[in-house]
C-alpha cells in the first residue's frame, strides 16, 4: 500500500465523542450566557427601582392609553 492511498483512507470528519463534547459545551455557554443576561437585568432592575423610590408612578389607564390597549 502506497502512502497516498494511506491518507486518502483516514476520515476527514471529526470523531463523534469530540463533536458530542463540543455541542455539550456549547450548550453549557449558552446556558452561563443566558444566565448572565438575566442577572445584568436583575441589576439593572434594582438600579431603577432605587433610582425611582419615592417617586409617583404611572396609573394603569395611563399606560393603556399611550400602548393603545384595550381591555
Amino acid at each position: 500500500m502506497s502512502a497516498a492511498s494511506a491518507k486518502s483512507k483516514t476520515p476527514s470528519a471529526k470523531p463523534p465523542r469530540l463533536d458530542r463534547q463540543i455541542s455539550q459545551a456549547k450548550a453549557v455557554l449558552r446556558q452561563l450566557r443566558d444566565t448572565l443576561e438575566d442577572l445584568d437585568d436583575r441589576r439593572e432592575l434594582s438600579r431603577a427601582k432605587k433610582r425611582n423610590q419615592g417617586k409617583p408612578g404611572t396609573d394603569w389607564d395611563t399606560v393603556k392609553k399611550e400602548f393603545g390597549f384595550k381591555f
